[in-house]
């Protein structure tokens, strides 16, 4: 009986710039082959530019199927490595598909045969020299990643953070100025007291689009997470200090990720805890402990005969609950503090909200630092911008590039100058006295003190972040 022969084929892309030999190569010799033995080439199977790491590959596939109808009686290919780098994808194949159906495997260049007992015995021998030297080179690409990241060079090539450009050249990360802006941007503005949602919709509003696209939630999230803003690589959780400029410095980086946390467990509280009266109080949300700034919440007293009870604020790690689910401050552990009465505590902060209504120098002084941006680094800039521009005209009266690409590079610098340039008008130094304005129209005309509690309550959640309680002190936080 003539032997039927299928002849499989397979290479890389990287594979067959590496290793020299094509599939047609491959496809000549094993044809002689059979030619000088007299076999029956029942068909050729040939995966391209397909990996070996994986046995789901569409002519294997098809290889299989004609072995389970028995179309032919022997399987041949150029090396091992043809059918897979994988030891157990290997033994598994020639087993479960070949010899399941008396079908017989040979490799040319290994010179065996499953037909005989040294043939069977070198299938396992090769493929777990396969599997290893598969493995090492998967390490020593680890080991290489980890070399990189240490060495502070950036490991997000193909998706490059926003606020930078990749320099392929020299591997390095460079600040993109007008990025940087929005970026810096998103960090103030978080800090300054807005939720990622309204940050978002402040940034879109604004037109300080991400290449030209809306950010989304998950877009501004990262930003404020991602710890390249401040100078550092991120590799498989591990953060290394980079060798490219921070957008942020550290200090604005940690108090945002401080924010984050802060936020992430007063919204769990929020939702764990239904209690009617959660929104009810005027100072819900912003009154935290002196001692170690865990939240304070409501504690009611009984009720008396004419129906009202005494409303103190407490600790919540007062009492430290250790509930599954409940949220842990402090590290679960007991804080000393004792209550305090709601009344005295209210009547302190609207009476400071009062003095900055009656008292313009201390309104004024809370403005004296502004915030100082290097004006002459932006107007440089600002010149380059210009000069690239310039240079993109020449080049277009020269007939060196086309107009579509003088248009579109035109249109990127000009998008560029116009955020360094809305940077210097926005200025905190020399905006302070609107600044001042803004703040002043908050706190109002109207005596604060003779408003409803629910327009004080609004009136406060707006002027103050937070409200820190301690015995005989009381610290304010504005929002400034």
């Amino acid at each position: 009986m003539m032997n039927k022969v299928a002849i499989y084929v397979r290479v890389s892309t990287k594979g067959q710039a590496e290793e020299g030999y094509s599939i047609d190569e491959q496809i000549a010799l094993l044809t002689s082959y059979c030619s000088i033995h007299k076999w029956k080439i029942h068909d050729t199977y040939v995966d391209a530019g397909i990996s070996g790491a994986t046995i789901e590959r569409p002519e294997l596939s098809r290889l299989s199927r004609d072995a389970q109808k028995k179309k032919f009686n022997t399987m041949i290919v150029y090396d091992l490595k043809r059918l897979g780098r994988s030891q157990r994808n290997n033994i598994s194949f020639i087993e479960d598909v070949l010899e399941k159906n008396g079908i017989g495997f040979i490799s040319l260049t290994e010179n065996f045969d499953t037909s005989t007992p040294l043939g069977k015995a070198m299938v396992g021998i090769l493929s777990a020299f396969g599997q290893l030297d598969r493995d090492t080179i998967r390490e020593r690409m680890m080991m290489g990643k980890i070399g990189r990241a240490k060495s502070g060079k950036p490991m997000m090539t193909s998706t490059i953070a926003f606020g930078y450009t990749y320099d392929k050249i020299t591997s390095s990360l460079n600040i993109n100025p007008a990025e940087a802006i929005i970026v810096k941007t998103i960090y103030k503005e978080y800090l300054s007291g807005r939720s990622l949602t309204k940050l978002r919709d402040y940034l879109n509003e604004n037109d300080l689009l991400r290449n030209g696209k809306p950010w989304n939630y998950q877009g501004v999230s990262r930003v404020l997470r991602n710890p390249v803003y401040m100078g550092m690589v991120r590799f498989r959780g591990e953060v290394y200090q980079g060798n490219h400029d921070p957008i942020i410095d550290s200090e604005t980086f940690e108090a945002v990720q401080k924010e984050l946390k802060k936020r992430q467990l007063e919204t769990y509280e929020f939702n764990k805890n239904t209690r009617p009266f959660r929104a009810k109080y005027m100072l819900s949300g912003i009154i935290k402990c002196g001692y170690c700034g865990s939240p304070m919440g409501v504690t009611l007293g009984t009720k008396r005969k004419d129906g009202t009870r005494n409303i103190r604020y407490q600790c919540v790690n007062r009492f430290p609950r250790t509930t599954k689910g409940i949220t842990v401050y402090n590290n679960g552990q007991k804080c000393n503090s004792g209550f305090y009465e709601k009344d005295d505590i209210e009547i302190y902060v609207l009476g400071q909200v009062r003095l900055l209504q009656l008292n313009k120098a201390k309104l004024n002084k809370m403005f004296e630092t502004p915030e100082i941006i290097n004006v002459e680094e932006i107007e440089n800039q600002i010149n380059s911008l210009n000069n690239k521009m310039k240079r993109l005209n020449d080049l277009y009266l020269n007939d060196m590039i086309s107009l579509d690409e003088l248009k579109t590079q035109t249109y990127t610098f000009l998008k560029q100058k116009d955020l360094l340039e809305n940077e210097l008008n926005n200025n905190p130094a020399i905006h302070q006295e609107e600044n001042r304005k803004q703040f002043q129209k908050l706190l109002g005309t109207k005596d604060i003190t003779q408003l409803s509690y629910e327009e004080q309550s609004f009136a406060i959640k707006n002027l103050i972040d937070k409200v820190f309680v301690k015995p005989g002190i009381i610290d304010i936080n504005w929002r400034i």
